[in-house]
């Protein structure tokens, strides 16, 4: 399947280790990658502060040269901003023919709005890319228990994303599964993380962030998966300030590692370093699959630990009934049998 892609302006500066992990999973699913030529910034969320207008007109022009470039066919945005940005464009331009002709004039090109647009799970929705991906499996991340976060970009608006159960959405989870981890059950996988108030009004940014990493370690998450290089960024940067406004609490740090879900499957593909991303993070990540057998190891003592227990108890419960009959038996009474229970019954 060929995609237009559309890297976005963070893909070979903050986002380059989900730029880097995304191409080696989407070659291992079979996914061709064809850049747009030329493409400019969405706008993201600058422009439609400044024009509704310009804020349809910056992706418009990136949507109209796919459609010089690639006909109608389907276009990739991998980041969940640019993605959003491209995909409310279409719309709006879908919506409205005289939106679209008017954004044509200020784009000085033809455009039909005809293309869809992509975000960047849904290139491997499809059975065959995830059997490709399962086949290339080598260093499962068994015992990884990851909390999948989607943020706001990916599901919201929902007429305009139309993608997944915007409440209860498992896309991502199905995906990060396929690595050997597990994914889990909780709250907030579909909050915002603060986005741009990290800079205009970064208490309320803090305290967002604050909010899914708490709740994503009291859910049991060893680490956390992402979609979008805006989440990737706060998350990842800011966890050491969270831990200081813990410690000043006298609460324990946290430590969970944010990854893009493409960075788990090219790690779980063994792939270096270099390909995977995980060696470009804040937090430390590098260590994944040490991380992840010391999660097994773990969970593997707690079951060895559970089984003897409960051989404890049956030996215990033995002894017992030993020494029952052994003092029936000393008495002269004569041992209840199930025959005995039977008639008396």
């Amino acid at each position: 399947m060929m995609y237009a892609y559309f890297p976005g302006c963070s893909a070979h500066s903050t986002g380059i280790s989900y730029t880097n992990s995304y191409s080696y999973v989407a070659l291992a699913a079979g996914i061709e990658l064809a850049e747009i030529p030329n493409w400019n910034c969405c706008g993201a969320s600058a422009a439609h502060a400044e024009s509704d207008l310009l804020g349809d007109a910056l992706p418009a022009r990136s949507l109209a040269l796919s459609e010089e470039a690639f006909g109608h066919a389907p276009i990739l945005a991998p980041c969940a901003g640019c993605y959003l940005h491209l995909k409310t464009a279409t719309a709006h331009a879908q919506e409205n023919d005289e939106v679209r002709i008017q954004l044509e004039h200020i784009i000085d090109r033809p455009w039909s709005a005809s293309a869809y647009v992509a975000n960047g799970l849904e290139p491997f929705l499809p059975a065959e890319a995830q059997e490709r991906l399962a086949q290339r499996v080598c260093l499962p991340l068994d015992g990884l228990k990851v909390a999948c976060y989607y943020g706001c970009a990916l599901l919201r608006p929902t007429e305009v994303c139309n993608f997944d159960d915007d409440e209860q959405p498992h896309t991502m989870e199905d995906l990060v599964a396929l690595s050997g981890a597990s994914p889990i059950e909780w709250n907030f996988k579909n909050e915002c993380c603060g986005a741009s108030h990290q800079i205009s009004v970064p208490k309320t940014g803090r305290t967002m962030i604050r909010r899914i990493l708490e709740n994503a370690a009291a859910n049991g998450a060893d680490a956390i998966a992402c979609a979008c290089p805006l989440c990737m960024l706060n998350l990842d940067m800011r966890e050491a300030e969270i831990n200081a406004a813990r410690a000043k609490e006298g609460l324990p740090p946290l430590d969970i590692p944010i990854y893009y879900f493409t960075e788990l499957l090219a790690a779980s593909m063994g792939a270096p370093t270099s390909k995977s991303g995980i060696n470009r993070h804040f937090h430390p990540a590098g260590n994944l699959h040490e991380r992840a057998l010391a999660v097994w190891n773990k969970q593997r003592a707690a079951e060895k630990e559970a089984e003897e227990a409960a051989k404890s108890v049956k030996e215990t419960q033995r002894k017992a009934r030993a020494a029952t009959r052994a003092a029936k038996a000393k008495s002269g009474t004569k041992p209840e049998t199930n025959a005995t229970k039977e008639v008396i019954a």
